[in-house]
């Protein structure tokens, strides 16, 4: 990959100079330039902040009078569930960050100092990805925020790919670790009951585990994330997030698009399709191709 001075060198030089002398200077092709210039464009822009995410949770204690399937009530709390800790990554930056409860803070299961950390993560956030979260991890959050006296943090867009994985796809399971294994031939990192046993006790062994647990599946989180993306219809629009002032692909943010020769038709209009170069997500173009006239032609179906 480029480095970041000599991109702006040569863009520069471009600039100045115009494509045939740069080609000549620096010795690279067009298809090269037009590359690092797309490259240029996008570096100008505001970078959106999409977040992966992913929470471990403790179990709640109940108390019952037999095993087996039966109603248990809010009275038959013993103690109620609480996070252990989250971990984190902004897409495509190699940094993880994670906040983990400590021994003491796990015996008095008392999770406040960590959903600081993780409201002002979220705060920040345009776009969060998490796999069930919809269901799962961002409910359990407001949860602990509440519960924790803390007001909600700004608000952000979701993606949940076990949503995508369900609705677009009919993989034999919509599993994190079984799309990992299918899309990628990794796996998550092994774990059994015991380990919430250990973690709830405060053994800080278990707790440093299943943060690296944690971490791996934000990993295998992004992996997943940037196979289905082109798949991802009504993808929060990369572009607005960006500000970007000329065209560019919605699911991805990137210029290299290009026009088609297909079209995308609605009951009541028709509009060319475009596709992504970079990541192949196809989209349209915000104009119809119908005039006016066509449309006030246009015989609707009946709805239904």
């Amino acid at each position: 990959m480029i480095g970041q001075e000599r991109l702006d060198k040569i863009l520069a030089f471009c600039t100045e100079f115009g494509e045939e002398k740069t080609l000549s200077r620096y010795e690279i092709s067009i298809e090269t330039l037009h590359r690092y210039q797309r490259e240029g464009r996008f570096a100008e822009t505001r970078q959106p902040k999409i977040l992966l995410l992913d929470i471990e949770t403790a179990r709640m204690w109940v108390g019952a009078w037999r095993l087996g399937k039966q109603h248990v009530g809010p009275d038959q709390i013993i103690k109620d569930w609480f996070m252990f800790g989250w971990c984190a990554k902004w897409l495509f930056n190699s940094e993880m960050m994670s906040e983990f409860v400590t021994g003491e803070e796990a015996v008095k299961r008392d999770d406040g100092r960590i959903c600081k950390t993780l409201w002002a993560l979220l705060d920040s956030a345009d776009v969060v990805i998490t796999h069930n979260g919809n269901a799962f991890d961002v409910p359990k959050i407001n949860t602990r925020f509440i519960i924790n006296h803390m007001i909600p943090p700004s608000p952000f867009q979701t993606i949940d790919t076990c949503l995508v994985a369900r609705k677009q796809f009919a993989f034999s399971s919509n599993s994190l670790n079984y799309l990992s294994l299918l899309l990628h031939s990794k796996e998550k990192l092994e774990t059994d009951y015991k380990l919430w046993i250990r973690c709830e006790n405060g053994e800080q062994e278990a707790l440093d585990y299943m943060e690296k647990y944690c971490g791996v599946d934000v990993t295998r989180l992004e992996e997943a994330y940037l196979e289905l993306r082109p798949y991802i219809k009504s993808h929060p629009n990369v572009g607005i997030l960006m500000d970007a002032k000329e065209m560019c692909c919605p699911n991805c943010g990137s210029f290299d698009i290009e026009i088609t020769d297909n079209y995308y038709t609605t009951p009541a209009n028709q509009y060319r399709v475009v596709r992504c170069k970079s990541c192949g997500a196809p989209n349209r173009l915000p104009t119809s191709v119908l005039s006016n006239l066509d449309r006030k032609r246009l015989v609707r179906s009946v709805a239904r």
